[in-house]
């Protein structure tokens, strides 16, 4: 008697998974994306008085390290470990897009050590368990998919001035005139709006991981630091333009690869995306999603397309980072749950794509 609960307990146990999984006796996985923020880096710049000048990072500005290289590492490992009924080990089952940005080509090259180790069959050796994949990239002033902020958008950097200029942008300076003003004497650098003091966060926050002492003005300005690096990320897409500028290529090209793996015509199982954080951010945003929070090191969209059989499909989205390894639901607006319909979530990315 005891042996049969434990085999019902067990059998219930089992197909409870497989539904958190997303998966049925009838659904199978067909498609998986990802998009992810490169790891852990040094300072892209710094400010005047840094006791931690920017010659103190051997990598150089801006440059993954190696707690980076391991977060990617140990994410693509996770990513494995998780989709092991649908990755085989064939390196021509995945294509992978990196922003030209060094940290973002190395996080990818990370990434897929974990991700993609060889099966017997594509092993080259025996015992040195990776594999080259190709990692395709664009230069970064012409590459509005990975590197928005960077391209060349006049039309984008046209926006964000009339959002700055505009009453709410107006209003949010004047509000933090005051901390502006004590930055900039705290910093030895002119702090005159969130994007700076997004920057003196940023390389604060860095110090403070890689065990360096934050200074006292630094720890008494944290949280209003932190609030405005939020909100840089928030005002970089603050209006339906700026979604469609900033995430709207990407969304498109990720909505295109859903359409073509619903026909079966799709030539690879899995599409990735090396990025930055503001790609991410505009991603979520151009999808309804975005919580507002600054992206932090490998913040990850995964999206899965789940068919069940009968000509149906659904997709499921799914974040992560390096400091939240457990996948959390994205729950889309209009889907009413997990799982969105594919025409539902269409329907939804159209809206922010270029038309």
């Amino acid at each position: 008697m005891k042996l049969a609960l434990l085999l019902v307990h067990a059998f219930v146990l089992a197909a409870t998974r497989q539904l958190a999984a997303g998966q049925n006796n009838e659904s199978s996985l067909v498609l998986l994306q990802i998009v992810y923020r490169h790891g852990d880096r040094t300072p892209i710049r710094t400010f005047k008085n840094d006791p931690v000048p920017i010659t103190a990072w051997k990598e150089g500005p801006g440059q993954l390290t190696k707690l980076g290289c391991h977060q990617h590492y140990t994410m693509g490992s996770h990513l494995k470990s998780r989709y092991a009924h649908f990755l085989t080990g064939n390196p021509h089952e995945l294509q992978v897009w990196s922003s030209d940005k060094d940290r973002c080509l190395a996080s990818a090259q990370c990434h897929l050590a974990g991700l993609s180790p060889p099966s017997d069959e594509w092993a080259w050796n025996k015992t040195f368990r990776w594999q080259p994949v190709p990692i395709h990239t664009r230069p970064v002033q012409e590459d509005g998919m990975l590197v928005p902020g960077d391209a060349t958008c006049p039309e984008a950097d046209a926006e964000e001035q009339r959002v700055k200029d505009s009453p709410e942008g107006q209003e949010f300076l004047q509000k933090y005139h005051k901390l502006y003003v004590t930055l900039t004497e705290k910093t030895g650098s002119i702090i005159a709006d969130w994007t700076d003091a997004a920057y003196v966060f940023d390389a604060l926050l860095i110090q403070k991981y890689h065990n360096y002492s934050t200074p006292d003005w630094g720890k008494a300005l944290w949280k209003e630091m932190e609030y405005q690096s939020d909100q840089s990320f928030v005002f970089r897409t603050k209006t339906p333009l700026l979604k469609r500028l900033r995430g709207g290529l990407l969304l498109a090209n990720m909505t295109a690869h859903l359409e073509t793996a619903a026909q079966n015509k799709s030539h690879y199982k899995v599409f990735m995306y090396s990025t930055h954080d503001t790609e991410v951010s505009a991603l979520l945003d151009a999808l309804e999603v975005f919580d507002g929070k600054a992206p932090p090191y490998c913040s990850a969209l995964v999206l899965e397309l789940w068919s069940n059989g009968t000509g149906n499909f659904s997709v499921r989205g799914l974040t992560l980072n390096a400091f939240q390894l457990d996948p959390q639901p994205v729950h889309f607006p209009g889907c009413g749950g997990e799982f969105c319909a594919l025409d539902t979530f269409l329907s939804l990315a159209r809206v922010n794509t270029p038309g």
